[in-house]
């Protein structure tokens, strides 16, 4: 993906994890899924992961395959469960 919603890894490291890379798609995608007309509506209206895919895919920067959009899912579940879990503390 070379537009300019390509994701790029800021720390200057050579690689980053699969998951974090993921996760940083996800949540670029979704920052700007929720602006466009009609999307919001049919992410909240997902029962399923599945049906949150679908709905990103009507958007012509969603490149991710349902793997690495599972894969950025867990990812950020594991993230929220961690920022829980800080809070409790």
């Amino acid at each position: 993906m070379s537009d300019i919603h390509e994701i790029h890894d800021h720390d200057g490291a050579e690689s980053i994890s699969e998951e974090q890379h993921a996760l940083d798609q996800i949540t670029h995608i979704l920052l700007h899924a929720l602006t466009e007309d009609g999307i919001g509506e049919k992410l909240e209206a997902a029962k399923s992961q599945q049906d949150v895919y679908k709905a990103l895919q009507t958007l012509p920067y969603f490149k991710l395959t349902i793997d690495e959009f599972r894969i950025g899912i867990e990812a950020l579940r594991q993230q929220q469960a961690e920022i829980h879990q800080d809070e409790q503390e």
